[in-house]
């Protein structure tokens, strides 16, 4: 172990690998995908397959959805099978516990070392630039085929522009439902934004390393409680019926999935790492806490919020035998097909909503019934899906990426000709105004050239 100087300040080893894992962090914004970072398109952890095998669960759930028949909606499959189906949504909770992770990491590293790092405005900047192009470009689409007839419904596309629509009981599903999650995230993006210069203040005035670690902690942990009383209040005193969905799915009721996200990212930067076998454990815990809790969860009833911390919990677990190593990972976290899927995670999940909406509306889904119809339903939505994300991914996603292209990763406009001085002709000097000018050297000009003018020449002469 490296020796801590008395002055509470950290050895320079200790700071050069704090610095080290701030820097890497900084260059993660896209974390988990295998292009469009600046760390040389080489991402810090391999967790970008997770959004998208998560998406293409989503997708199944949603057309298993979409079979319910019969007066009362009676589901495709009944007992393990439903409840299996029902706890898909763990994948949202692991979304929000993935992106309090890669918001908090840099912020996190950069209060470990000591110096304040990239600014909040920069860092909202870098998250609304990845999700905002194709967020507004669908949502725009599809609410005008919605609503044909203007004016329509134009209160729901001004909620789901500015990402409030989570306050509306009436259009917080209204144009594209999975958009909610969004507009949760969204308030987090935010709060991050605002709380990164009191960090930063706060880390430059720190005196000891704990003091360092307790206020990269302090957030976190006020984000974790805060979740929790809100789900103990909304379950215990308001009970809200079910159909309350702004009370059910506000922000503050998520605020536990970022939280522990972001707990793991402080773990991360502070250099915990685990052995192989406990690798290995954490893997099978998380997972098999995840499967245990979505088979033993209530159904339509409000104690059932209560498992999506638990689920947060777990996923927080089977990432940690992913983040809590220094590499190299196993090869099938980098699988060619599941990293591809993974980049294209985010498109997947805004846009397969509409797309069965738009494939149903024209008859090209079969008859809804009770069993496994819901696969091939999947298989329908998911084709035209896939392929409209990776349109989406080379086209309307990289609106944003260019947009960041003009700063440099402190947030001043890029210099584009680094090549070109920067400073002005220097006057001449004194006394240099008397010497001669020296008449300057006449130039050849190049053959072609010369050959046009004489003929040109002999053209005049002659007429």
């Amino acid at each position: 172990m490296s020796e801590q100087p008395t002055n509470g300040a950290p050895s320079r080893a200790a700071l050069t690998g704090v610095t080290g894992t701030f820097e890497k962090a900084s260059a993660s914004a896209g974390i988990g995908k295998t292009r469009g970072t600046s760390g040389g398109g080489r991402a810090m952890y391999p967790l970008g397959w997770l959004r998208g095998v998560a998406a293409l669960l989503v997708v199944i759930v949603h057309a298993y959805m979409w079979n319910r028949t019969g007066p009362f909606g009676t589901w495709p499959y009944d007992g393990v099978g439903h409840q299996l189906m029902y706890g898909v949504d763990l994948f949202v909770d692991m979304f929000f516990v993935l992106s309090g992770f890669v918001m908090w990491l840099p912020l996190a590293a950069a209060a470990l070392s000591g110096k304040p790092g990239r600014g909040g405005a920069l860092t909202l900047a870098k998250r609304l630039a990845r999700v905002l192009p194709l967020y507004w470009v669908l949502t725009i689409i599809v609410w005008a085929w919605s609503n044909p007839n203007l004016p329509g419904h134009w209160e729901d596309l001004v909620l789901h522009l500015t990402f409030t629509h989570v306050y509306s009981d009436q259009y917080i599903f209204w144009t594209n439902g999975p958009a909610w999650t969004l507009a949760v995230e969204f308030h987090f993006y935010v709060l991050i934004a605002l709380v990164t210069p009191l960090m930063h203040r706060a880390v430059v005035k720190a005196r000891s390393k704990d003091e360092r670690v307790a206020l990269a902690l302090g957030v976190p942990l006020v984000l974790t409680v805060t979740g929790l009383v809100y789900i103990a209040w909304l379950t215990q005193i308001a009970r809200p019926a079910t159909t309350d969905w702004s009370m059910i799915f506000s922000p503050i009721g998520k605020a536990t999935d970022f939280g522990i996200g972001m707990l793991l990212a402080v773990f991360t930067v502070a250099g915990v790492k685990l052995s192989r076998p406990a690798r290995a454990a954490c893997a099978i815990v998380g997972a098999g806490s995840a499967l245990a809790l979505a088979l033993a969860r209530p159904i339509d009833t409000l104690q059932q919020e209560w498992w999506h911390p638990g689920y947060a919990i777990a996923v927080a677990v089977f990432m940690a035998s992913i983040v809590l190593h220094a590499g190299p990972w196993p090869r099938i976290l980098s699988w060619g097909p599941l990293a591809w899927i993974g980049g294209l995670g985010y498109g997947i999940y805004l846009i397969h909503e509409p797309v069965m909406r738009w494939v149903g509306s024209m008859g090209l889904l079969p008859e809804k019934a009770p069993g496994h119809v819901f696969w091939i339903t999947s298989i329908c939505v998911a084709v035209p899906t896939i392929a409209l994300a990776w349109v989406s991914a080379n086209t309307v996603e990289l609106i944003g990426e260019k947009l960041l292209a003009t700063v440099d990763r402190n947030g001043r406009p890029r210099n584009y000709y680094p090549h070109l001085p920067d400073e002005a002709p220097r006057p001449p000097r004194r006394g240099a105004a008397d010497a001669p000018v020296p008449s300057p050297r006449p130039r050849r000009l190049p053959a072609l050239a010369r050959s046009v003018l004489e003929r040109s020449a002999l053209a005049r002469s002659g007429s």
